[in-house]
């Protein structure tokens, strides 16, 4: 029994629409948010604005434990006080630990070293990771990254 070609090209169109909205809904809802807190981190570091910087970071001092808090005065002024250039940011990559789940955002400087961007979600939303101590030897906010494919 041949079906008739209409039916086919609705059955098409409705796959593709399922498909288009179940896309959407990940980009949505777990792909972008990290990307979210990044960008605004990088305009609150482009503007020098202290308040919008204290809403979009957390600072550690062992990422294995997830153990976060929220950050003094003392360490936004310092993190400010630092030189920035906006990266890029090419790929994320998402790592689950034993307490919370970590976003490594993995973020090309303007001279082209490769570092990561560390996210993870904290109370209402997600936040940017900065470690209490230097990770690389780059800035405060990046941390080392191996570039593999």
């Amino acid at each position: 029994m041949k079906l008739p070609a209409r039916i086919s090209v609705l059955f098409f169109i409705g796959i593709f629409a399922a498909g288009s909205t179940a896309l959407g809904y990940y980009y949505y809802f777990v792909y972008n948010p990290p990307l979210k807190a990044a960008e605004a981190f990088m305009r609150a570091m482009e503007n020098g604005d202290v308040q919008a910087l204290r809403r979009v970071i957390v600072m550690t001092e062992n990422v294995d434990a997830g153990e976060f808090r929220e950050p003094t005065e003392e360490e936004t002024q310092y993190l400010l006080a630092e030189h920035f250039e906006r990266g890029k940011i090419l790929d994320q990559r998402k790592r689950e630990g034993k307490s919370r789940d970590y976003y490594y955002l993995v973020y090309r400087e303007p001279d082209g070293q490769v570092y990561a961007l560390l996210v993870s979600a904290f109370a209402e939303g997600f936040r940017v990771v900065i470690p209490e101590r230097r990770m690389s030897t780059r800035e405060r906010y990046l941390w080392e990254y191996t570039w593999t494919n």
